[in-house]
């Protein structure tokens, strides 16, 4: 049977007490230490600059312009986004190079462990302000570093948005001049037509059917051109995330608000020729459609955070644009769909004219819809050059980096406090356990357990009982004369 230990806390305090001398020696090394580590270390600076971080907004109807996208969800997204476009290589590597001191081989720091040791990125709650920290052994370094940092930072959002913009004008600029041909040709069709058949001007009957088979011809050309840009887009987004977030599958209330978009604009389509857009009928219907892509939105941003397979703000991105364009195409499908059943009662009003009359509005028809095809590429042509020279603006510096006046570490008055306290705590650590694992005979108790007889009397050691006597305080040398008389 284990003997019991009994720890008197009076003989602990006297220990201490004892080696008094010991506990400060210990905790003056500490310090020692301390003010060491303080002499050694370089001091670091740190210089802070703001940034405001807004949703990119598209000129006009760009066909590259995503949905509007709401929500504070989106926010973080974009700022995340941009978080890590500013610590990119593109951006930190000419930072590196034109701040930092290479080593005796030539080298500058390494890439990723500038990243992690100088720069952090920290976006303010419910706000669209994205704070950027840099550090640095001085306090102009650290500004400077800070400063070059932004300043590359927006000028690869330039280069970014310039790129995108180039390939879009090029797009646009080929099939701009192959829509003017075609309209000259469905021109000169119809003037043909006209001139042939003498029909200078058509009747209120033939006028009334042909404009609403172009109405519909028009939509069904924009809705196509929609629906190949968002099959576009999708295929571009599913190489770039290759097997991770191909086969995550959206939610069911994803679902639910595709078939209701798809019915909301099927129901759209079947006003046209009968509403105009200020007719309540059709303003509650647009009003249905913006509420149903608002909750779509936040839908889809509620998804990619619980799904996706990654922590990558750039990675959620494509998939939230993944989401996008797959509700895109299927809202565009279902427009086509609805768009071709106009399209076939337009068909039935237009076969029961005589033939004169038909051929005439199959002309005009061709001749209508490459006016508005070669009017609207022209647009978004206008609309593509503009944006490629323009800097973007969707982040803004709110402050400057600031120009550090102390350091930030080490910090003395917390480092001494520390060493003081961790010297206090350990030396007496020390003192405690070297007394409570020392085995050898100490007092009379001891002798009566290990020997197991009984002690008969003790010769006081004189030393100790001058050192005690020396050593007592001024109340137990009053209470000791006190006892005597």
């Amino acid at each position: 049977m284990e003997e019991e230990m009994t720890i008197d806390l009076r003989e602990l305090l006297q220990v201490l007490d004892t080696h008094k001398k010991t506990i400060a020696k210990i905790t003056a090394a500490f310090v020692a230490c301390g003010g060491l580590y303080l002499f050694i270390v370089p001091p670091t600076y740190e210089s802070v600059s703001l940034l405001r971080v807004k949703e990119q907004q598209g000129l006009g109807d760009s066909i590259l312009q995503n949905i509007p996208a709401v929500g504070a969800d989106r926010t973080k997204q974009i700022m995340n986004t941009d978080a890590e476009i500013l610590k990119s290589r593109n951006v930190v590597i000419p930072v590196i190079k034109a701040t930092q001191e290479p080593n005796e081989k030539g080298i500058y720091p390494d890439y990723d462990g500038f990243v992690k040791g100088h720069i952090k990125t920290l976006p303010f709650k419910d706000t669209e302000i994205l704070q950027v920290s840099v550090t640095g052994k001085t306090a102009e370094q650290a500004h400077q570093t800070n400063k070059m940092l932004v300043r590359g930072f927006l000028n690869r959002l330039t280069e970014m948005s310039h790129d995108e913009q180039k390939a879009t004008r090029e797009f646009l600029e080929k099939r701009v001049g192959s829509a003017k041909q075609e309209l000259t040709d469905a021109e000169n069709k119809l003037q043909a037509y006209q001139v042939a058949n003498k029909i200078y001007s058509p009747d209120d009957q033939m006028k009334s059917v042909a404009d609403k088979l172009t109405t519909i011809d028009k939509a069904k050309a924009a809705n196509q051109l929609d629906l190949e840009t968002a099959k576009a887009a999708l295929a571009s987004i599913n190489n770039q995330l290759g097997s991770a977030g191909q086969s995550i599958a959206d939610s069911p209330a994803i679902q639910q608000y595709k078939v209701q978009l798809v019915q909301l604009e099927g129901t759209k389509a079947g006003y046209m020729g009968k509403y105009t857009d200020e007719h309540p009928q059709m303003q509650s219907i647009n009003s249905q459609i913006n509420a149903t892509r608002t909750a779509l939105e936040q839908e889809i941003a509620k998804v990619v955070a619980q799904q996706s397979p990654s922590s990558s703000a750039v990675q959620q991105g494509l998939l939230a644009d993944k989401f996008k364009n797959e509700a895109a195409i299927a809202v565009a499908e279902g427009k086509n769909q609805a768009l071709a059943s106009q399209e076939e009662e337009g068909n039935a009003v237009v076969a029961a004219l005589p033939q004169r009359e038909q051929g005439f509005i199959r002309v005009k028809r061709d001749a209508d819809v490459a006016q508005e095809i070669y009017i609207m590429l022209s647009k978004r042509l206008e609309e593509a050059k503009v944006a490629e020279v323009m800097i973007p603006n969707e982040v803004q510096v709110v402050d400057g980096a600031t120009l550090p006046e102390k350091p930030i570490k080490p910090r003395k008055t917390l480092t001494m406090l520390l060493s003081l306290i961790l010297g206090i705590f350990c030396s007496s650590g020390f003192v405690m356990a070297h007394y409570l694992l020392y085995r050898k005979v100490r007092t009379a108790d001891d002798v009566e357990q290990l020997l197991g007889l009984p002690v008969l009397g003790m010769i006081p050691d004189a030393q100790t009982m001058q050192y005690k006597e020396k050593n007592k305080n001024i109340l137990a040398k009053v209470r000791d004369k006190l006892w005597r008389k």
